[in-house]
């Protein structure tokens, strides 16, 4: 019996848009080779749309390659059962992750810098005023949870969504540790994430972060 895992993960040798995948499949104790891609120019062309991360699943009959982080988290949610344990649970975990896709993009040229040069106006409007609104969108969203004594955002137990959030505060925390100390609510849950069981290994043996503080 073959224990190749059957799911690969192809990106940049560092945690990025892959990072949420890895931590998916980590936190459903899927088995998963993390592949770094070295020569991205000869790589490139054969790939569905010229980009990165890409997920190998090998599940089926047939090896589907799958594009677009957003839709490798849907696809391993239904998978692997992270999609919430009713509609409105799933319904929820998507409002979320549209969420989380949204905050991303403002967060990604912060992150950054110095590939995007952001002006350093924009830089500090974003801490003192953008994350602040973005911590109270998420702050309201984790209260419509159908389990909120859980405390995830969809019901009883984390989904995808979950760990979207959770890898998106990850990287504001690591850059300002601070960043979080006026919502009790999302710090909780960013230490209830990292402390289940599930995800222990995978968290205490991961690569740096290519971000830094500042």
């Amino acid at each position: 019996m073959s224990t190749t895992p059957k799911y690969e993960v192809l990106y940049f040798p560092i945690r990025g848009r892959a990072e949420q995948i890895r931590l998916l499949l980590a936190l459903t104790g899927t088995q998963f080779t993390d592949t770094g891609v070295a020569d991205w120019p000869n790589l490139k062309p054969k790939t569905p749309l010229g980009q990165l991360p890409l997920l190998i699943d090998r599940s089926g009959a047939e090896e589907f390659v799958i594009p677009q982080s957003a839709a490798i988290m849907r696809h391993l949610a239904r998978s692997l059962g992270a999609y919430g344990d009713s509609e409105r649970e799933a319904v929820l975990a998507e409002v979320l992750a549209e969420t989380v896709q949204d905050i991303r993009a403002k967060f990604v040229p912060i992150a950054f810098a110095a590939r995007y040069n952001p002006p350093a106006d924009t830089v500090a409007k974003y801490w003192s005023e953008v994350l602040p609104h973005n911590v109270q969108l998420l702050e309201k969203l984790l209260s419509r949870s159908t389990k909120p004594e859980a405390g995830f955002f969809a019901g009883a137990r984390p989904t995808y969504a979950d760990i979207m959030v959770f890898d998106l505060l990850d990287g504001h925390v690591t850059m300002r540790p601070s960043c979080l100390d006026g919502s009790a609510a999302l710090k909780a849950f960013m230490a209830r994430i990292a402390a289940l069981p599930a995800l222990a290994h995978y968290l205490a043996t991961r690569r740096p972060s290519e971000l830094s503080a500042g």
